[in-house]
């Protein structure tokens, strides 16, 4: 009897030193396993140097800005009368001219505008003179709705060019046989300088083709102010 019991001890001793031994294995082997890094927490997209840079937009283009103009100037003007019509010289003999010729009357010209793009403005130019009158002995008045287009409508200095419709009124002093009315094209090639989006100065070189009361050819330099808002 004892020696079963003793045999019995035997056997449980031997389960107990397997189940010690496989627990160790077992632990020894899920410690080798190595341990997965922790993982980084996602970085912020960071934006594009081109869009951190903000989108660069001139104040200095004159769209939906109402203009108003103020310039001076002088030129020169030759006519071709039809039909050996006085122009208002003679030559040596007493005779009427075939071409005159003489520097054009000192004059002011207001100038309202609005801008209807960045590049376009509608205009109308009116013209005032001051100075003495001409060799047609009259003082006239100018007036020329048109379109004023710039080169670089956004720029501080800027060129622009003018496509307009010429309508003259000249009351006439002394010699009734000259036609007071005429129609003629103008164009003027400038540059502007805008100061502010509010204010620009400008200088401009023009030439003013008419038709209608005789073949007249005018070129005009003058300069000013213009204002918007």
């Amino acid at each position: 009897m004892k020696a079963i019991t003793h045999r019995h001890r035997s056997l449980a001793l031997l389960a107990a030193a397997v189940l010690a031994l496989g627990s160790a294995g077992v632990a020894r082997a899920a410690g080798d396993e190595p341990s997965k890094p922790a993982e980084e927490p996602a970085k912020k997209a960071e934006p594009s140097k081109d869009a951190q840079k903000p989108t660069a937009k001139s104040s200095l283009s004159h769209k939906y800005q109402f203009g108003f103009g103020f310039r001076a100037g002088s030129g020169y003007r030759v006519v071709a009368p039809y039909d050996e019509q006085d122009c208002g010289q003679k030559d040596s003999d007493g005779n009427n001219k075939s071409v005159c010729g003489s520097l054009y009357p000192f004059w002011i010209e207001l100038s309202p505008s609005f801008g209807v793009s960045d590049s376009l403005e509608v205009l109308v130019d009116i013209r005032l003179p001051l100075g003495s009158p001409d060799f047609t002995d009259s003082n006239g008045f100018l007036i020329a709705p048109g379109i004023k287009y710039y080169t670089d409508p956004e720029g501080l200095l800027k060129f622009f060019l003018t496509a307009q419709v010429v309508f003259e009124n000249q009351t006439q002093r002394t010699n009734s046989n000259i036609k007071s009315f005429d129609v003629g094209i103008r164009s003027a090639l400038g540059i502007q300088f805008d100061l502010l989006r509010y204010v620009g100065l400008y200088a401009q070189a023009g030439l003013i083709f008419g038709f209608s009361r005789w073949l007249s050819f005018l070129v005009d330099f003058g300069g000013g102010l213009q204002v918007r808002y």
